[in-house]
């Protein structure tokens, strides 16, 4: 057992030799390997005996060049260990940052304002539905969907024949009531006469004065009964009481109506509005008369309107108050069709004369607004106030939307206009030269020999 023993320990103390002599040739950057001679101890229930962090590595010292590479070598490599903190030192110092032109933004003067978009349909201000006064069959509809009609054109027409027949019936009746006033007016005269001969009584007289009463009564009932059955009978020519453009067709030739059954309806789209809700906030700033540039849909162009009216109450559920505004066509080449969609900004508040940047070059970081300010060719953060903010506005470097600097920024100054990300203060600043355009090379004698013509 001892002898066993014995041949074991000698095996370990081999190996771990043979494991000592291949450190010698490893680099001093392969620290991983070196509890392999700790584990082989463990294995092997021996103790591996401590090592100093600071003790050189076993098998070389620590001057001493690594196998396989020359002094030279290892002198290089501790130069470029010693000039390592050089380099970190120009890292710490400040950058150049390269601008295009058109990230640059120079502060000036200009005008701002607030506005509220505001959306709605389009729909006609004047629209009605023609309907029948009179019973009839309709005898002919002269218009369809689509047609544009003038004011006072007729467009459908009942048959007549009932009415006609009705005006002279009250035209005999007229007749009949004059002829027996006449009768009655000669009578009293006639009475007048013998009443002065003293031929008659005076009651007699009072009779055919009453009777004359009672004769132009008839006359004026007659009258006015031929004059009803004469616009009866004006009533089956039915015409478009607006100018505008036939929406909707609702009966056709042959059919019986009634009084007032809807014949057609008729829209004039030369003069339209939409219906815009606006925040109960904001109303106090709208007027009647504020004009309002829209965009319709599938018409091409900006559109002005102008606020008509206002409503008095809110809206329930969205406490936003209506406003009207109209829109006028021209009658003849009108391309807008009720119900499209239309759009716009209503301005509430203009500000004149006030120094504007582009909202991109408005930075928010720790409760605090900046700018990237170009100061003395550095950049500079620059804290400012804002003020207004237009959406909406186009800005030179081709983004949209401008805000009002009301601190921080005067007339003159350079910040950068664009946002790029958050940026270092205190860095160069450059600004990258324009790309030159493409010029022609000049023509060499080949080249016009070439060109010309082979005649010349």
């Amino acid at each position: 057992m001892k002898r066993r023993t014995l041949a074991a320990l000698v095996v370990v103390a081999v190996a771990a030799a043979a494991f000592v002599g291949l450190r010698g040739f490893q680099s001093p950057q392969s620290p991983a390997r070196e509890p392999g001679v700790q584990g082989l101890a463990r294995s092997s229930g021996m103790q591996a005996p401590a090592r100093s962090p600071d003790a050189p590595a076993l098998g070389r010292s620590p001057d001493a060049p690594l196998p396989g590479r020359s002094s030279d070598a290892t002198a290089s490599a501790r130069s470029s260990d010693a000039t390592a903190p050089a380099r970190s030192s120009d890292a710490g110092s400040p950058a150049t940052v390269e601008f295009a032109a058109s990230d640059l933004y120079t502060v000036v003067e200009g005008r701002i304002g607030r506005s509220i978009p505001v959306t709605g349909t389009l729909a006609p201000v004047q629209r009605t539905t023609v309907r029948a006064k009179v019973a009839g069959e309709v005898a002919a509809i002269t218009v369809r969907e689509g047609d544009t009609v003038r004011q006072g054109q007729p467009i459908a027409r009942l048959d007549p024949t009932d009415f006609e027949l009705r005006l002279r019936e009250r035209d005999a009746q007229l007749r009949s009531a004059q002829a027996q006033l006449a009768q009655a007016q000669r009578t009293l005269e006639n009475n007048q006469r013998l009443l002065e001969k003293q031929f008659i009584s005076q009651n007699a007289f009072d009779n055919s004065r009453s009777a004359v009463d009672i004769a132009a009564a008839a006359r004026d009932a007659a009258s006015a009964q031929r004059a009803q059955a004469g616009k009866a009978l004006a009533d089956t020519r039915i015409a478009a009481p607006i100018a505008g453009v036939v929406a909707e067709r609702f009966v056709q030739a042959g059919e019986k109506v009634s009084p007032d059954s809807r014949i057609v309806s008729i829209v004039d789209l030369s003069r339209m509005e939409i219906e815009a809700p606006v925040p109960a906030a904001d109303v106090a700033s709208v007027r009647v008369g504020q004009t309002v540039a829209l965009a319709v849909e599938g018409v091409e162009g900006t559109h002005v309107g102008k606020v008509a009216r206002i409503n008095p109450g809110t809206l329930a559920g969205t406490r936003s108050v209506p406003v009207y505004i109209a829109v006028d066509f021209p009658r003849n080449a009108a391309p807008a069709r009720a119900g499209m969609f239309a759009q716009g900004r209503l301005a509430l508040e203009a500000r004149p004369g006030t120094l504007v940047v582009p909202t991109a070059a408005i930075r928010d970081s720790g409760g605090r607004q900046f700018v990237y300010l170009i100061e003395d060719g550095r950049l500079a953060e620059r804290n400012v106030r804002v003020g207004l903010r237009d959406d909406s506005a186009r800005t030179p470097q081709g983004g949209v939307g401008l805000v009002e600097v009301l601190e921080g920024l005067k007339a003159g100054d350079h910040v950068v206009g664009v946002n790029l990300g958050a940026l270092r203060a205190g860095s160069r600043v450059a600004v990258a030269p324009a790309a030159p355009a493409a010029t022609k090379p000049p023509a060499t004698r080949e080249t016009r020999e070439a060109a010309a013509p082979s005649g010349s």
